[in-house]
């Protein structure tokens, strides 16, 4: 008896509901105390404000780092009710990203047992639950969240094609048309779709493929609508930014060598990070190149099927030379796309250790190890505390202050550097705030980050400070004149927000 419920609490959907409620608790734990609040998510805010209080239907989400290209709109789309049951306050949107996440668990699992089996399933579902790097990624509100998540049924799609799966191609679609509204940098994987199919040495679905191609039209219904009614400037954007230097940044590294150097120690960086190596102050080479060599090992051992192998050394290539050729100065995130290729690779060797009695402990060790750096990871990570509690606080005092003063406008100056002082104009709507420009007739208050740019502050909420205005400079009078009029929140531009 004792034995049947030993092997009962050892199957592998119990363990994943052990992994899936661990996955959850480190999306949910601080919920508001970790909202990184900037100016993305201001701008969402700012979207979202639009299509409610407006009533304007967007085409187009926030202009992206390469000028002229925009996001889609569906990630902000799917925020609206979360908005709506907060009240219309940013701390709603929470909830979505802690939806996507364990969703993104879940896929693991799935996808992962259906190509394999629950072994790796489970393994890749505990590396994509606890990883350091995934849960903070997946914390994140903006919309190149979800890219973790597209990125696993892509994979799942291209070994449907692989197997002859002609219904995969249905699947491909409905990802096609989310890459605007992810990330469009995820296009550069689709040629590995045609690939698959010439691989798999199996009959063209026609017929599927033409029903594909409709779905994939009509859930780019709002690109195809917002370039033909502005002459496709975002077409004419994107490919400029890969055949011309448009979206270089001055002083940033050139040519071939030095930018292939720059995407390879990005990648070392994720592949590290991704498994929480960095605490252990490894060599930032050897998880990227001890993976790929176990993906060649597994490959030539014919514990991977060689053609999916193929395809997943072209991925990793893929990204790596696009990377390296484009003009834009990337940052890591700009490589999440592989990270489940590392998932996976790192997921079937350990199986591989865990099917043989002599080396399993190690393996056991191995996850063990890995589930333990990656929690005392995120548990002794500092929080950067100007987000989402810090600057509603800000905006919270200089409203209860300029009311004390009988202010019926404020100006807003910033002590900081450059982009710091974005991220807070959502908030001047909500809390009632009106403001006007800097002048010598409207009360000024100066937000300060960090705290050590100033030798006094009246205030501080976290790493942000607030100097209050030099009453003494302002009469009710002509306070009262300066502030008639528009108010400078809702009528003036916003950096990245296009109307």
């Amino acid at each position: 008896m004792k034995i049947k419920i030993f092997k009962h609490l050892l199957k592998f959907d119990h363990w994943f509901l052990v992994t899936i409620s661990t996955g959850l608790f480190l999306r949910i734990y601080k919920p508001l105390g970790l909202f990184q609040y900037s100016h993305d998510q201001d701008l969402a805010g700012w979207f979202i404000r639009d299509v409610l209080i407006n009533h304007h239907l967007r085409l187009i989400g926030q202009e992206t780092s390469s000028h002229g290209i925009f996001i889609g709109p569906f990630f902000y789309y799917l925020q609206i009710p979360f908005y709506m049951l907060s009240g219309l306050d940013p701390s709603g949107a929470i909830y979505l990203p802690i939806i996507l996440g364990v969703f993104a668990i879940w896929s693991v699992y799935f996808t992962f047992s259906k190509m394999f089996t629950k072994r790796v399933a489970l393994i890749g579902a505990i590396f994509h639950a606890c990883s350091i790097l995934i849960v903070f990624t997946e914390r994140e509100i903006v919309p190149t969240q979800p890219v973790m998540l597209w990125t696993i049924w892509f994979l799942y799609s291209i070994w449907l094609v692989l197997k002859g799966k002609k219904n995969a191609y249905i699947l491909i679609a409905f990802l096609i048309g989310l890459i605007w509204n992810i990330n469009l940098q995820l296009v550069i994987l689709l040629p590995l779709v045609f690939l698959a199919q010439i691989l798999s040495r199996k009959t063209i679905p026609y017929k599927k493929i033409i029903i594909a191609v409709l779905i994939a039209l009509i859930l780019n219904f709002p690109f195809l609508a917002f370039e033909f009614r502005h002459e496709f400037g975002m077409t004419k954007s994107l490919v400029s930014s890969l055949t011309t230097s448009k979206d270089y940044i001055a002083g940033t590294r050139t040519g071939f060598i030095p930018k292939l150097d720059r995407t390879m120690q990005l990648a070392y960086k994720n592949s590290t990070d991704l498994f929480g190596a960095n605490l252990l102050n490894l060599d930032n080479k050897l998880i990227f190149w001890s993976l790929f060599l176990l993906l060649l090992y597994v490959i030539c051992k014919r514990k991977i099927q060689p053609q999916f192998g193929i395809l997943l050394i072209i991925w990793l290539i893929t990204y790596i030379l696009f990377f390296t050729k484009i003009s834009l100065n990337i940052s890591e995130y700009y490589l999440n796309g592989m990270n489940i290729v590392y998932i996976l690779i790192a997921s079937l060797s350990l199986s591989l250790l865990l099917k043989n009695k002599k080396i399993r402990v190690p393996a056991y060790f191995l996850i063990i190890l890995f589930i333990s750096v990656n929690l005392y990871l995120f548990f002794a990570r500092k929080v950067n505390e100007n987000g989402y509690l810090e600057r509603k606080a800000v905006i919270s005092y200089i409203k209860e202050d300029a009311n004390k003063n009988n202010y019926p406008c404020v100006s807003l100056s910033f002590i900081t550097s450059p982009g710091n002082n974005l991220g807070y104009r959502y908030f001047t709507w909500e809390l009632g705030l009106k403001t006007k420009p800097v002048s010598k007739d409207v009360p000024v208050y100066s937000i300060v980050f960090p705290l050590s740019l100033v030798d006094r502050f009246d205030k501080s909420f976290g790493a942000l400070g607030v100097v209050n205005p030099d009453y003494k400079r302002y009469n009710q009078v002509s306070v009262k004149k300066a502030c008639q009029g528009e108010d400078f929140t809702i009528n003036e531009p916003m950096f990245g927000f296009t109307n």
